[in-house]
């Protein structure tokens, strides 16, 4: 809920990481940084640095990812609502993949 609040005039957007590094490690919980391009509110295309953590999957480099990015177009976070990235969303998307795979292998 904070999330969006926080966030509620971003703009949606969507970006390509370009690459990733780990950024810190504290209590056994990994921040890393990536740099993203998108389409700035310009029209020309932007390269800021996004931070990731435990909440984010399924962001790798040359991923296309969901962003929230501030009205100046100097501030962008991943969208974290998004099921694409949303840790919880991916984790029950994958349980139901290997599911369904399961069942499958059992009737053949």
């Amino acid at each position: 809920m904070f999330f969006r609040f926080f966030h509620r005039k971003w703009v949606k957007a969507v970006g390509r990481v370009l690459d990733s590094r780990l950024h810190s490690v504290q209590n056994s919980h990994a921040k890393w940084a990536f740099i993203v391009q998108f389409g700035g509110p310009d029209g020309q295309k932007t390269r800021l640095e996004v931070m990731g953590d435990s909440r984010t999957l399924g962001v790798a480099v040359g991923a296309t990812v969901p962003l929230l990015v501030s009205p100046d177009g100097k501030k962008a976070v991943f969208d974290r609502t998004d099921p694409q990235i949303n840790a919880t969303e991916v984790v029950k998307s994958r349980k139901k993949a290997e599911e369904e795979r399961f069942r499958r292998q059992l009737e053949n």
